[in-house]
C-alpha cells in the first residue's frame, strides 16, 4: 500500500466484508464515527456509502478500500490533529454520526 509509505500504520484486517470490518472497529476503540463516502483521513478518500471510524488513545482506526485488493482495516499511529478534526465535524455536519 504504497500511498501509506509516509505514515506509522498498521494493517490489522485484510479481506473482510464490510461489517467484519466495523465490528472490528467497534471493538477496537474509544468511540466510533460514521461518516459519509467522500470523507477523508489523512488524504485517503474513503469509498462506500458510510465508513466506520474509530479512535483508540492517539490512534485512528478506519475501513480503507483498495480497488482489485478488498477491505483492510487500518490503523494510523498518533494521529491526535485528525481525530480532533472529526469531533468537530461531527458537532457541524448531520451526516457524521456516532455509533460508540
Amino acid at each position: 500500500m504504497s500511498c501509506l509509505r509516509e505514515y506509522r500504520y498498521e494493517i490489522l484486517l485484510k479481506n473482510a466484508t464490510p461489517k467484519e470490518c466495523e465490528n472490528y472497529i467497534k471493538e477496537h476503540s474509544e468511540s466510533v464515527y460514521l461518516v459519509p463516502g467522500g470523507y477523508k483521513v489523512k488524504g485517503f478518500t474513503l469509498l462506500g456509502m458510510t465508513s466506520p471510524v474509530g479512535f483508540s488513545g492517539n490512534d485512528i482506526i478506519f475501513q480503507f478500500i483498495k480497488p482489485c485488493f478488498g477491505l483492510f482495516v487500518i490503523k494510523l499511529e498518533n494521529e491526535v490533529e485528525e481525530i480532533q478534526k472529526l469531533r468537530n465535524q461531527y458537532k457541524k455536519n448531520k451526516n457524521v454520526k456516532k455509533i460508540k
